[in-house]
């Protein structure tokens, strides 16, 4: 029994380029609030100036452990439900491709990130095990809660 939607998602193509963006807003929306509530964890000190590169790798080296998790919590809680998203509303073949694609986009766009603004070493390795982990749990656990065909 096919599901009932609009004609252009019932293209497998399009069913999953629309899981996929799903996918990818779910975990921005998520991160930002994550992040939202870690600023009012840990504000920044008044008078940053957020657009000199300076400020921004004076502010990192004095940013404390528990604000850099914080960040690393935001990064693997919308990256897990991103994929997990993107890969339960995929089409029926190869659900688990869309997961590891948004998996793949946050990646980059928090290697971006690090590229951007000086990060410890330590957070650097962090960071592409909570992406690859997140994304491989949220993949499974996408593909587990598809319903059977």
């Amino acid at each position: 029994m096919k599901p009932n939607l609009p004609f252009p998602l019932r293209k497998p193509s399009f069913r999953d380029l629309g899981a996929t963006f799903a996918g990818l807003f779910t975990a921005v929306v998520l991160i930002a609030l994550v992040q939202a509530v870690a600023h009012q964890l840990y504000p920044p000190p008044p008078g940053t100036d957020f657009n000199d590169p300076a400020a921004l790798a004076e502010l990192m080296a004095q940013m404390p452990v528990g604000a850099l998790l914080m960040v690393l919590l935001s990064y693997a809680i919308g990256t897990l439900m991103g994929a997990l998203v993107a890969s339960r509303f995929s089409a029926a073949h190869l659900p688990a491709r869309q997961g590891w694609i948004v998996g793949l986009m946050m990646l980059t766009a928090g290697v971006m990130n690090l590229l951007a603004i000086p990060h410890p070493a330590w957070f650097w390795v962090a960071c592409f095990g909570v992406f690859a982990a997140a994304a491989w749990v949220g993949t499974r656990a996408g593909c587990a809660l598809r319903p059977a065909v």
